[in-house]
């Protein structure tokens, strides 16, 4: 599996994101789990295509992707690196090392300043203690064509038992994600709450001419 999401849409880093939203779409409708049923390997596809399509089409974290702050699946990596990091081990002892007679250890020293400045500066974002953001929720909601054309609300019903109302735009696409903020998961002490991503499906809208045929089908 590409850990990727540029390499998983199929598209080039500097994609516009009207051509993410294209290669979302297509790849979407391609390997929907309603279109091929039993079908584990798509399924499975059409989970990352998603997962992809949320970090790419999300501004902020395409960025801190492209930057290296946060990975493939949104979670942050680590980005602490000290001078040590970069010596060559052959270059031999420096004044941040602790090997060799005359020098002082000053590797725990630079990780106890580091490790100060990081939590200082954890405090000060979230207004004095700890907090990390929850974990995105992804549901699928399937829709009438019309509904999906003239907009509406529907109401879903969360693993927990909870229900959720969900306001569909006018013009909603089949494939589209809906993004509703703060209803995922409750973030750790002062983090906020993840999202909610609801994958939409628009079924098919019969034509009245196929419904009248089908009503006076006389045998």
């Amino acid at each position: 599996m590409a850990s990727d999401p540029y390499e998983i849409l199929g598209v080039k880093r500097d994609a516009t994101q009207s051509a993410i939203r294209a290669a979302y779409r297509k790849l979407a409708k391609k390997l929907h789990p309603d279109l091929n049923p039993g079908d584990k390997k798509a399924e499975e596809k059409f989970k990352d295509v998603a997962v992809a399509y949320d970090l790419l089409s999300d501004a902020d974290k395409r960025a801190r992707f492209d930057r290296g702050e946060i990975d493939a699946s949104g979670a942050e990596r680590a980005q602490q690196r000290y001078y040590r990091d970069f010596q060559d081990a052959e270059s031999g002892p420096h004044a941040y090392s602790g090997g060799g007679a005359g020098h002082a250890d000053f590797g725990d020293i630079t990780d106890l300043f580091g490790d100060l400045f990081s939590r200082r500066s954890a405090r000060g974002a979230s207004g004095g203690s700890f907090g990390m953001r929850g974990a995105d929720a992804r549901y699928h909601l399937a829709v009438d064509f019309l509904d999906a054309v003239n907009g509406a609300t529907k109401r879903i019903t969360l693993p927990d038992g909870a229900t959720l109302d969900v306001a569909i735009p006018p013009g909603t696409e089949d494939g589209q994600i809906l993004r509703l903020r703060g209803k995922g998961g409750e973030g750790l002490g002062c983090g906020t709450a993840g999202d909610a991503l609801i994958t939409m499906e628009v079924r098919p809208h019969a034509s009245p001419a196929a419904a009248t045929t089908s009503r006076w089908n006389c045998q």
